[in-house]
């Protein structure tokens, strides 16, 4: 029966020797003393010399037959790493699906486009702009790689990676007619995060509304804001940027909750590589 030796315990016995510390290995490789020490145990026995030369306890270096082990050990290890690698990057002709919703372009988002490309040269990325509740499912169900959408805060699947404070925007200067007390509201399709939470929050305080405007673009919301078409529910961050007014305190409208930023990623082949670029988007949203 053919000899097989383990990656994690070769691991253990190249920190040792590197370290020269059980315990100080144990931390590097994340497990017990006692654990890497019984690794180490069945390796001598597997491969039947001594590996470590040891006094009183402590680990002074490794044997002559060590030595040559552990040269083999290292080459090991790193082929495996290379194998794994090899396996996980994207095909030359294969690209990673990428869903952000589109208002996110008009933001600073080409800068972490930037990110990526800089850290991942090798990332061929398909990018699909749509609305957050269209994005979500859509990795849900492995129509995209990785998406980067907005929600009501929750406990449901994909990894939280930020919160937006909201805030009321614009005026009624402008607002077609309706009922006098009906709030005039700006706001994106049926699926966008902000819209749900200007509702939600309505319905809560027994508030009727018309959409005034419903945008298809950042710039087109914007542009009705501006125009006193209605009011919109934004992140406080984002209108800042844009130079956007509060909504009057007599408009009497309700508090906003925040609004979560998420990031789905898609069970497949292309799931290592999307959580390494996922981890950037990630890194520059708390930047931000």
């Amino acid at each position: 029966m053919p000899t097989t030796l383990d990656i994690d315990t070769l691991r253990s016995l190249i920190a040792i020797v590197e370290l020269k510390s059980f315990s100080r290995a144990a931390e590097r490789v994340g497990r017990s003393q006692s654990a890497i020490s019984l690794q180490i145990a069945r390796l001598e026995g597997l491969v039947g010399h001594p590996l470590l030369e040891r006094v009183r306890g402590r680990v002074i270096g490794v044997t002559e037959r060590g030595a040559e082990f552990v040269a083999h050990a290292r080459e090991i290890v790193a082929l495996n790493e290379r194998a794994v690698a090899a396996m996980r990057r994207p095909a030359a002709s294969e690209r990673i699906r990428l869903g952000i919703p589109a208002d996110f372009l008009e933001r600073d988002f080409s800068s972490t486009l930037a990110e990526i490309r800089a850290r991942c040269p090798d990332a061929r990325l398909s990018l699909r702009t749509d609305l957050s509740a269209r994005l979500a499912e859509d990795v849900g169900q492995g129509r995209l790689d990785l998406a980067f959408f907005k929600r009501a805060p929750s406990n449901e699947g994909g990894a939280a990676i930020a919160f937006e404070s909201m805030s009321w925007f614009g005026d009624a200067t402008s607002a077609p007619a309706g009922r006098d007390d009906a709030v005039p509201l700006v706001a994106f399709a049926e699926g966008c995060a902000y819209r749900e939470e200007a509702l939600r929050s309505l319905r809560l305080t027994g508030r009727d509304w018309i959409i005034a405007c419903e945008a298809r673009s950042l710039s087109a919301l914007l542009a009705a804001v501006r125009a006193g078409l209605g009011y919109a529910a934004l992140p406080a961050r984002l209108a800042a940027r844009k130079s956007l007014k509060h909504a009057h305190r007599r408009a009497e409208l309700p508090d906003l909750n925040p609004v979560e930023l998420a990031l789905g990623i898609a069970e497949g082949r292309n799931m290592a590589f999307a959580r390494t670029i996922g981890g950037i988007i990630a890194e520059r949203c708390s930047l931000a």
